[in-house]
Order: C-alpha cells, then structure tokens, then sequence
C-alpha cells in the first residue's frame, strides 16, 4: 500500500543559515583582538559556553550578558562597540525572500531560531524577510532551545497546529531530528533550490 501523503498546513522555519547566512568567527574574531586572547578562548565564551546558552534562552538580560563577559575577557570594551561587534555578522540568503513570498500565499509561516535578544532587534532593525512570518518564536522569547522538545511544543500549542500537520526547515540534523521528535515533519537546508524539491515531495505549494 503506498504510503499517504502528509497534509500540511504548515511551513516552519529556523533562521541562521536558512534564511540569513552568518559569520559568527566574524564576532569571534574581533572580540579576541579587542581584548588580546585567542580565539579559542573568544569562541567558547561567546557562542559554545553556558553563558550564551543562558542568553539565548532568555535567563540572562542583554546588559547581563555584556557584563559577564568583560570580566571573562578582562578588557573593558564599551557596550556600542560590544554591540557593533556581536551583530555584525549576518547577511540574506539569496532566493529566502522570494520563496517566502511565494509560500505565504497558501501557508501561515513560522519562525523558530536559537537566537538572542540582541541579534534578534538587529535583524528585525536590518532585514525585512521576518515580515513573512504570521509568528516568530526566538528562544530567548519562548524560553527553551532547540533540539528540547519544549521549544517545538510550546510553538505547537501556542499557533494551535498538531506536529503532523507542519514541516520543519533547518540546517542541523540535530535540529531536524529535534522537531521530528514530537512528530514533525523535517528538511534539512541546502540551498533555497533543494527545499523546494524537499517540499514538493510533501505537496507543499511553492508557487
């Protein structure tokens, strides 16, 4: 018997590198020749370390989190340049937009993106392909992160969908396997041309 196809109604998306693309050894970078350390030590900090994930979890507040890390670095850095240096790293996926576009007029399109408060108010500030989305849920917001099954959940209850009624797009596995964890469906991100043949063999509309 062959297998049904899903019924979506649905189409949620991760942000980073899906639909802006991002250099975090950028940031990393001038961080660490601001305050003369490595890089290493630079990285660790500010995107592997607990702080950060407290942050983007929304446990910490942006101030918080500029403050911890002068002491971690201990270089006094003032909090415009800190600013400058910690968003400065984003630019659009080309074709994102465009298929965005095209996916709104038969699908409510949602956002679910590990971020912080502070990326998150540039890119609104900086970028217009949020203004897409019926809803956007960052982590700081929803306070959870993905692959935790709480942050698929939370979004779940609060737009009223069931999981297997959405597809997920990401380009982490971990990610994808998070979301299909409570029974979405999941593709991972290659470049726009690919998720359109991925979301075809769902029966999503893509024009």
């Amino acid at each position: 018997m062959a297998k049904e196809k899903p019924e979506i109604h649905s189409v949620i998306f991760d942000l980073g590198n899906v639909l802006l693309n991002f250099d975090a050894k950028k940031s990393a970078l001038r961080f660490a020749e601001e305050c003369g350390v490595n890089m290493t030590r630079a990285w660790e900090h500010f995107f592997t370390s607990q702080t950060e994930k407290a942050y983007t979890r929304g446990e910490i507040t942006c101030r918080e989190f500029y403050e911890h890390s002068l002491k971690v670095l201990k270089t006094p850095v003032d909090f415009k340049t800190f600013k400058h240096y910690w968003n400065d790293i984003f630019w659009e996926n080309e074709g994102m937009d465009e298929l965005l576009a095209r996916l709104k007029k038969h699908y409510p399109l949602y956002l679910i993106s590990n971020t912080n408060k502070m990326h998150f108010d540039y890119i609104k500030k900086n970028f217009r392909i949020l203004r897409h989305f019926t809803r956007t849920f960052p982590s700081h917001e929803v306070g959870a992160r993905k692959p935790d099954a709480l942050i698929y959940e939370r979004v779940l209850k609060a737009v009223r969908l069931k999981a297997e009624h959405t597809v997920f797009v990401d380009d982490k596995i971990e990610f994808i396997r998070g979301a299909r964890a409570v029974g979405m469906y999941g593709i991972r991100f290659r470049n726009p041309e690919q998720l359109v043949r991925d979301l075809k063999k769902l029966d999503v509309k893509t024009a």
